[in-house]
C-alpha cells in the first residue's frame, strides 16, 4: 500500500464489483487498462451476469470505460518492479486478467481463484470450465512456495497450495458429475446425487452462487442432457 496518488487501474475483467468504480477515478486521471475483450463488454447495450440463472444490468457509464487495451500481454515498469499483466484462457470470462508483480512475488488472479465460493463461470461473457481449469494450472506454475495470492474475493491473501486446493476441489467435482453422465444421469439426478457435498461446508455457502448455480455449467460443459424443470 502507499499514500501516492493512483496513476493507474487494471481491471481483471468486466463484473460491476470490479469495474464500479472506474467513473470516478477516470475523473481523478487515473489511467484504465483492461484486456481488449473487457473493453466490448463495455460497449454492449446491456450487461449480463450469471448469478440468479442471468440477470442484467445497465451498460456501464462511457466515463468508466478503459482507455488503453491489450491483447496478450501488457507491461508497466514502476517503483523497480516489472509488473506484467497477461490474458488468460477463458475461465470466469473472456477478458480475464492476471497480474504479477515479480520483485514482490505478488500474483493477483481477479475472480478466476476466490476463496469464498464455488468457482463463479460466466458464460454470458465467455467464461468455461475448462479455461478456468487451464488458468489455474498457469497460476499453480506460476506461483512459487512464498508467492502472496491475492483472490478476486476473499479475507486474506493466501499461498500456493490455496489455488492447488481449489483447483483440484474443481477436477473432483467434474470427475463426479462425469461419472454420473457416463451411468446416464440427467441433471436432476446428478444434483440429487450432491457431487459438491463434501466441499460445500468450504465453498458452497455464498449466497446467490452454491451447488444449484456451480454443477449445472459443470453438467453441460460435460456433454449432459436434460435439465431441470424450472431452468
Amino acid at each position: 500500500m502507499t499514500d501516492q496518488e493512483i496513476r493507474f487501474l487494471i481491471n481483471t475483467h468486466i463484473h460491476p464489483d470490479h469495474v464500479g468504480g472506474n467513473e470516478n477515478l477516470a475523473d481523478l486521471g487515473v489511467l484504465i487498462f483492461a484486456h481488449d475483450n473487457t473493453r466490448l463488454r463495455f460497449l454492449e447495450e446491456k450487461s449480463h451476469y450469471p448469478r440468479r440463472g442471468g440477470s442484467f444490468a445497465p451498460q456501464p457509464p462511457a466515463a468508466g470505460r478503459p482507455v488503453i487495451t491489450f491483447n496478450d500481454e501488457m507491461s508497466f515498469h514502476l517503483n523497480g518492479e516489472d509488473v506484467q499483466a497477461f490474458l488468460v484462457p477463458p475461465a470466469h470470462t473472456d477478458g480475464d486478467v492476471f497480474v504479477y508483480f515479480p520483485k514482490s512475488d505478488v500474483l493477483h488472479l481477479g475472480d478466476v481463484f476466490r476463496t469464498t465460493s464455488n468457482p463463479i463461470i460466466d458464460k454470458y461473457n465467455g467464461g468455461s470450465l475448462r479455461g478456468t481449469i487451464a488458468a489455474l494450472d498457469l497460476a499453480i506454475e506460476m506461483a512459487g512456495p512464498d508467492t502472496r495470492v491475492i483472490p478476486g474475493h476473499g479475507l486474506e491473501v493466501v499461498g500456493r497450495e490455496a489455488i492447488v486446493e481449489f483447483r483440484d476441489m474443481i477436477l473432483d467435482v467434474q470427475n463426479r458429475v462425469y461419472n454420473l453422465i457416463r451411468d446416464g444421469k440427467h441433471l436432476e439426478e446428478v444434483m440429487a446425487a450432491e457431487p459438491t457435498a463434501d466441499y460445500d461446508a468450504r465453498w458452497g455457502q455464498e449466497a446467490g452462487w452454491t451447488a444449484a448455480d456451480f454443477v449445472p455449467l459443470v453438467y453441460y460443459e460435460q456433454g449432459g442432457a436434460g435439465r431441470l424443470a424450472d431452468r
